[in-house]
């Protein structure tokens, strides 16, 4: 789990974000600890339950009839197409950020050399391959990391050095791990103009992310990547740990070696057009000819790692969510691995086109997020209400994107421009209440469906009577509650 979310764009993007906003603006995916650790106590158990290959499969053990065959067809596209190819795309981008600095290769030969390699082992592998070389490529790109933290460290000084650096340098805000309370907006005259400059300073962010974003994001319940490793571990303990370790891991140790780099950074290049190629640029000019090239192995290694979960996973989600079931049915084995490459190679396509006309990793990350705030809650809420339908998620997932591609085009339109915090709030909100709206417009999922999934599930909250006799069951949303 850890493996797969280290790649090469991560300790970029970290930088970015130190060099930018200092070490409070690692925020931005620090929130997601606290949902992690709710995964980890909460959901690693029930996912495990399900017996699931992906996550889009729980739509047809959760619901029943056509509305739960339709969620999982959309979801398996809306997933691979919205969110994994996103990832992808921003990993492809900081390798090529990478290759482009370290050696005199354009954005398609680095693009195509690295991918290339990454698909042909991944398709060949599965998720077994995937796991297996995960573990010998982060540690490959961990002892990397940790290796350019200690000459960059060493270049400034030594950190006593490096700290006192940052301070008469006029960087201060850079050491602060939390935004400072008293951080200001500029009045505009107006309530409405006053309340979205409030929204774009530090503390505002921070608020946003730690109140709302880390629940009402499409990684509410776990996230796609970890809910494969969850459904896949050998039993419901497992899960749990296995979870609870990638939060601490994560997020606890994982980046620090990342933070000193950009630290260091700011006093050896104090202006950078592109903030994220600091790191890339540290590791040509500070370490010496055979460290370097075990570091660009190293992030060759975390690169591949990452983008062969995402290649596997988008493949499980066609094939397994929306090919084999609704399509070709009932052919041999080797059909629908055939499939899986095939669904592999167009997966990893769509990345990289996206990569081409991307010029900032935490542009795609922040426009991942803005898009997606509005789908975490019913995520959560289908494991504790009995009465979230297919319906539910799917117009979550639609006016998500609907509303957060209207905030992200605003000032193309004419309108304000609405900062991070803005768009997650006013996404959460209008996401909400439409699918809330939705759900009581729209019959539940029969109650042979919801008795069986709780039998199987047991998820919490839940108290229905045992499986009523053919004469009295009924799918009607009041028998449904009476029952629940």
């Amino acid at each position: 789990m850890v493996a797969t979310s280290f790649s090469v764009d991560t300790p970029l993007l970290v930088t970015g974000f130190v060099r930018t906003q200092g070490i409070q603006g690692n925020w931005l995916w620090w929130c997601f600890a606290i949902g992690g650790v709710f995964s980890a106590f909460v959901f690693a158990q029930l996912w495990r339950r399900t017996e699931v290959m992906t996550d889009v499969e729980l739509a047809q053990l959760r619901y029943s009839g056509r509305p739960a065959a339709a969620l999982r067809g959309f979801r398996a596209v809306y997933m691979t197409v919205y969110a994994n190819c996103l990832t992808m795309a921003w990993v492809i981008l900081g390798m090529v950020k990478v290759f482009e600095t370290a050696f005199d290769v354009g954005t398609l030969e680095a693009t195509l050399f690295a991918s290339g390699i990454t698909l042909v082992y991944s398709m060949l592998s599965g998720l077994w391959g995937v796991v297996v070389t995960d573990l010998v490529q982060f540690a490959l790109a961990m002892l990397g990391a940790i290796v350019l933290a200690v000459f960059a460290v060493d270049a400034v000084g030594g950190v006593s050095a490096m700290l006192d650096g940052l301070r008469t340098a006029g960087t201060p805000d850079a050491l602060g791990f939390l935004p400072r309370v008293e951080s200001e907006a500029p009045s505009t005259g107006t309530w409405w103009g006053d309340l979205l400059a409030w929204s774009a300073t530090p503390l505002a962010t921070f608020l946003v992310l730690i109140t709302l974003q880390w629940w009402a994001n499409k990684n509410a319940d776990g996230g796609a990547v970890v809910i494969q490793r969850m459904a896949a571990s050998r039993d419901e303990r497992e899960s749990v740990l296995a979870t609870l370790w990638f939060q601490v891991a994560n997020y606890a140790l994982r980046p620090w070696p990342w933070i000193l780099v950009a630290l260091a950074s700011l006093l050896l290049y104090p202006t950078m057009d592109d903030p994220e190629l600091a790191y890339p640029q540290a590791m040509v000019d500070l370490l010496p000819v055979g460290l370097l090239g075990l570091m660009l192995a190293a992030f060759l290694a975390a690169f591949m790692s990452t983008l062969t979960s995402y290649i596997n996973l988008s493949a499980a989600y066609l094939v397994n969510d929306l090919y084999r079931p609704f399509l070709v049915r009932g052919r041999e084995d080797r059909h629908y691995v055939l499939a899986g490459r095939v669904a592999s190679l167009l997966a990893l396509a769509i990345g990289v086109g996206i990569s081409f006309y991307a010029t900032s990793i935490s542009g795609l990350f922040l426009l991942l997020l803005a898009l997606g705030a509005g789908i975490g809650l019913v995520y959560i809420a289908r494991w504790f209400w009995w009465r979230v339908n297919a319906w539910s998620e799917i117009s979550a997932m639609v006016a998500s994107s609907v509303i957060g591609a209207a905030l992200q085009l605003s000032p193309q339109w004419g309108g304000p421009t609405f900062p991070f915090a803005s768009k997650v709030f006013l996404n959460i909100l209008g996401s909400t209440a439409v699918w809330i709206a939705v759900t009581y417009a729209t019959p539940p999922a029969s109650m042979d469906r919801l008795t069986e999934f709780y039998r199987r599930v047991r998820p919490p909250g839940w108290r229905p009577n045992c499986p009523p006799s053919s004469a009295s069951r009924s799918n009607n949303a009041a028998a449904a509650g009476n029952r629940l």
